[in-house]
């Protein structure tokens, strides 16, 4: 019976942490941000192409309107590492389409200097307003000491 039961859990978990994460329209939260003062920070650690950039650029989407519904101020960074350093250079068209949008709402983007290096990517293909970094994990580290969240898509 306890098999049977453990089965039953690790189905039950798996078929849920497919589901992707992200802000519903219109939400309150339950009043939870209704008198929160302070601007929302955080910071967004991107390295996997596809599904992970998609789910991360959509919950900075989220996130933005519905902190700019509630009258709020915001700071958010998107730090690229690993992988996704190569959908980044200007001739890819959707990935920039969605980082200059996000970038017209404030939202700032950091690329790994060592995911460039390691993925052979060009500096000189890497759009001006996205800002090299040595280190992709150091610099998730540096902003949750400075007080951000820190969120990852999975």
């Amino acid at each position: 019976m306890k098999w049977l039961f453990l089965i039953f859990a690790s189905i039950l978990i798996l078929s849920f942490s497919s589901f992707p994460a992200f802000a519903m329209p219109n939400a309150n939260y339950g009043g939870f941000y209704k008198n929160y003062k302070k601007p929302v920070k955080i910071v967004i650690g991107v390295n996997l192409p596809g599904q992970q950039f998609g789910i991360s650029m959509l919950n900075v989407e989220h996130a933005i309107n519905y902190i700019k519904s509630i009258g709020g101020k915001y700071s958010i960074q998107v730090v690229f590492y690993g992988p996704i350093v190569k959908l980044l250079i200007t001739s890819h068209k959707m990935c920039n389409n969605t980082i200059k949008t996000l970038r017209s709402e404030g939202v700032s983007f950091r690329v790994s200097k060592n995911a460039l290096m390691l993925n052979h990517v060009n500096f000189k293909n890497i759009p001006r307003f996205v800002k090299i970094i040595p280190s992709g994990t150091l610099q998730v580290f540096k902003k949750i000491n400075e007080g951000y969240t820190y969120l990852i898509a999975m």
